[in-house]
């Protein structure tokens, strides 16, 4: 094995810190399945909105999640980063269930609104199913 860098250890400490927060491990864990609206993050996580959106907002610039726009809705998924494959793969290691989740159901958002705009024309609203218990 070789042995790392100084500057490759402290990036590599910097990325383990950004994850090392329970509720952004939360968020990336309900985002392991798909993409969700903020307003589902929330149920699902039990984070209040001031602090979830700062959560979403520093996981977003760290290039771990995308967003995406649908008229007053923004909904959030994993990125298709080299980044975000790892913590994809972090997340499905260390979960103590130890369920895995199917790389399509984790695809990115915007490859499936892509299609679904393609086939279906505009978009103004969409209908979510509450979660089954």
């Amino acid at each position: 094995m070789t042995l790392l860098a100084l500057e490759e250890s402290r990036n590599l400490a910097e990325w383990l810190r950004l994850l090392a927060q329970p509720q952004r491990l939360t968020i990336l864990s309900a985002l392991l399945d798909g993409p969700h609206a903020v307003s589902e993050i929330e149920t699902m996580t039990g984070i209040g909105q001031p602090t979830l959106s700062q959560h979403l907002g520093t996981l977003r610039r760290s290039g771990l999640i995308e967003s995406q726009r649908e008229s007053r809705a923004i909904s959030y998924c994993m990125a298709d980063t080299p980044d975000a494959a790892r913590a994809r793969m972090l997340l499905m290691t260390l979960r103590p269930d130890g369920q895995a989740v199917t790389p399509s159901a984790a695809a990115p958002l915007r490859k499936a609104n892509t299609q679904a705009a393609s086939q279906d024309g505009a978009r103004f609203a969409r209908i979510v199913r509450p979660l089954s218990r």
